[in-house]
């Protein structure tokens, strides 16, 4: 690469990585072609995206170059922020450090709502409403009991309570405690009609709403009417969304595993890169 060469980084006085070298170009093309898009969607998955994977949900940090980019694109007009996470909508909220008014989807695309602010100045879920039937109510609490006197057998394994699905989490437990445990789960309590399942990274989710991500990224394309959409994601549930994008749209991978995005990033701190570089693109149209 020449001196007067643009490589596609951020620039002097950021402190953030450089992109990875053979992806370095053709990303930097595209983030060229979305920020000269007169409105742009940068929605973005949390865990693994965002903030590194930590054993300890409750301790995830979004990366600090991310939170700086995240804050100053949304001073940009013409730029719309989202969350697009599994997690439940309010403990993400809490958490993540994001600008009020940034849209939020939770529990892979059954809660939605915004970031709002309280008298103190802390974050909160201003939540839409969520309404189950009765059946679906009485098959919630049936997958409940039974995930969790599965999880009850092996350490390190806990059971997350959404407010449409039941997750078991294996990441605290041993490589084999982890697979009989999966397996269990979806020979067991996931096979219950009615049901979605998705299986990810270290937890099968068991939803009694059938929603994706990629509907997600849908409902939020029509609610905000975007030119152009980027998606980041790291996990399984993230392909739903990168399914959904179209050709003037950019998706970012972040991390190994295959997928349907375009481009690939290896780690939350690159893609704080991506985020840092939209900014500066953004900045001088």
């Amino acid at each position: 690469m020449s001196p007067t060469e643009d490589p596609g980084v951020p620039g002097p006085g950021v402190d953030a990585p450089l992109f990875v070298q053979h992806l370095a170009e053709e990303l930097d093309q595209a983030l060229r072609r979305l920020a000269a898009h007169p409105s742009v969607l940068v929605a973005l998955d949390f865990d693994g995206a965002l903030a590194p994977l930590v054993d300890d949900p409750s301790r995830s940090q979004v990366v600090p170059a991310a939170a700086e980019a995240l804050a100053r694109l949304d001073a940009l007009p013409g730029i719309h922020l989202a969350l697009v996470s599994g997690r439940e909508a309010t403990g993400l909220v809490a958490i993540a450090e994001v600008p009020a008014g940034t849209r939020v989807v939770g529990s892979h695309g059954a809660q939605r709502g915004h970031v709002g602010m309280t008298a103190e100045q802390t974050r909160e879920l201003v939540a839409e409403p969520l309404v189950l039937t009765a059946e679906q109510e009485a098959l919630h609490a049936a997958v409940l009991r039974e995930a969790r006197t599965l999880a009850e057998r092996y350490e390190g394994a806990w059971v997350e309570v959404k407010p449409v699905s039941v997750v078991v989490h294996s990441r605290l437990a041993g490589a084999q405690d982890a697979a009989a445990l999966t397996e269990e789960v979806l020979a067991g309590p996931a096979t219950r009609p009615g049901l979605r399942v998705q299986h990810g990274k270290d937890v099968v989710e068991m939803a009694v709403l059938h929603t994706t991500k990629g509907d997600a990224i849908a409902e939020l394309r029509a609610d905000v009417a975007p030119s152009a959409v980027l998606f980041a994601g790291d996990d399984v549930t993230d392909e739903d969304a990168f399914a959904v994008l179209g050709p003037d749209d950019v998706g970012i991978k972040v991390g190994d595993g295959p997928t349907a995005a375009q481009y690939r990033v290896a780690d939350p701190d690159e893609l704080a890169a991506v985020l840092l570089r939209l900014l500066e693109l953004r900045e001088s149209v």
